[in-house]
């Protein structure tokens, strides 16, 4: 008797993506409070700045749009498109269904529609990029597009807002099920020993140290802030 191939789904961090969230949304209201602090300056002094001072004039303006600008984008971030963007996953014995923050089916990624590469040795292979912001990985995998044509495309459990616990264990459990379903699909060696495909993954050691870097950073984000504050006030 063949052993059902069982359903993971990806479970979020609630606090620490609360927490992220939270920060994002006091960095904002920080910002609104400089933007508004300058303005109000501006605005009371503005026939001084204009004939005694234009350089600290230019400086608030210039200040303002920058903080404008990084405000809107904070703003964008956590509000924009939230229909379009995966919170939750399922991986089960079809592929990986992703949904949106009204549980909505938004895309899924069917082991029968994998497909093999044309120009190489690999058709599905982990890549792992560093970025200014944060480590990522992703799968690399071949799917046919509307044209019938082989392109290259991802799974990838990285979602915008939501801290996943068990990422790792997604990826896995997703090429557990390529290696079931899609037999003729070729793993690279790479990816087969980095999530133990052939074997029992060690105990997860992401904890204490991983959450109390994101704080850090935030914290950073909110001193640079504060200083800038600061330093506004020290001009006037």
């Amino acid at each position: 008797m063949i052993e059902k191939f069982p359903a993971i789904e990806s479970k979020a961090n609630k606090p620490l993506t609360y927490f992220f969230l939270g920060m994002i949304w006091f960095a904002i209201i920080a910002i609104l409070s400089v933007i508004g602090f300058i303005f109000e300056n501006i605005y009371d002094h503005f026939k001084y700045y204009v004939k005694n001072d234009l350089g600290i004039f230019i400086l608030f303006i210039l200040a303002l749009f920058l903080l404008l600008f990084c405000c809107v984008a904070l703003i964008m971030s956590v509000t924009f498109r939230k229909k379009q963007k995966p919170r939750r996953v399922i991986v089960d014995e079809k592929g990986a269904t992703f949904y949106n923050n009204r549980n909505t089916i938004i895309e899924t990624i069917l082991y029968r529609d994998l497909q093999s590469a044309k120009n190489q040795s690999d058709d599905v292979y982990v890549y792992n990029t560093q970025s200014v912001r944060y480590p990522k990985t992703t799968l690399h995998i071949y799917l046919k597009n509307i044209k019938d044509e082989i392109i290259f495309t991802s799974v990838d459990f990285n979602f915008e807002m939501t801290i996943l616990d068990n990422q790792y264990d997604l990826y896995r459990h997703f090429l557990k099920g390529v290696q079931r379903f899609r037999p003729d699909l070729k793993i690279s060696q790479q990816t087969i020993d980095q999530y133990y495909l052939t074997s029992e993954p060690p105990k997860s050691t992401f904890g204490v140290f991983e959450y109390f870097m994101t704080a850090f950073f935030l914290l950073i984000i909110l001193a640079v802030i504060y200083a800038f504050f600061i330093i506004i006030r020290s001009l006037l």
